[in-house]
């Protein structure tokens, strides 16, 4: 079931630039996005800020995404500043955003929108980053996330060890994202606004 966003729910989301500024502004006082703030979950967000600085200043967005879209769309984007999915993902969908100029880039924070986030759980867990991406309506067009289709093949493959350890898989991950240079990101987005 998709939720029904309004323009005035989603005046009160952050653009990439004032989600940014809230991360660096929490981490100057110790901490970050979200109801919980364990000691692990600041130092991922610090880890973060590192990640999403190298995929904003070093992506390129695919030549594929000129002139795919003609009219207004909104791009609804779950995240924490905690997350490494969301690290990788959140900086290429804003320079996405910016290239496609049509569409306006929504952030909401998981923990401070459960009505919508209960609306777009992954196997029913709050997987983030979700992309839920709007016509200039407001109306669902597709949903993408919370991950790459390879990466959470081999994400559900490397769970099904008989043994296996949480930093072992968040190494994989990263490497994964690190070798991918966000090809897989954009072109499952573009495949997607091309239906």
């Amino acid at each position: 079931m998709a939720y029904k966003f309004t323009k005035e729910y989603l005046n009160n989301s952050l653009s990439y630039n004032s989600y940014r500024e809230l991360i660096d502004s929490l981490l100057s006082e110790g901490r970050t996005t979200g109801d919980d703030q364990e000691a692990s979950k600041i130092e991922y967000t610090r880890l973060n800020v590192s990640r999403m600085n190298r995929i904003h200043k070093t992506t390129v967005v695919k030549e594929e995404l000129n002139g795919l879209i003609k009219s207004k769309q909104h791009w609804v984007l779950i995240s924490e500043a905690w997350c490494g999915d969301a690290a990788n993902t959140v900086p290429v969908v804003s320079k996405m955003c910016e290239h496609l100029q049509t569409v306006e880039l929504h952030i909401l924070l998981r923990d401070d929108n459960s009505e919508v986030m209960n609306e777009y759980l992954t196997n029913g867990a709050k997987s983030i980053p979700i992309l839920i991406v709007l016509d200039e309506n407001y109306n669902e067009l597709f949903v993408w996330g919370a991950r790459p289709l390879e990466l959470q093949k081999e994400v559900m493959e490397f769970k099904k060890r008989e043994s296996f350890e949480i930093e072992g898989l968040k190494k994989n991950i990263q490497m994964w994202y690190l070798n991918d240079k966000t090809n897989s990101t954009q072109k499952e987005i573009i495949e997607l606004l091309k239906k």
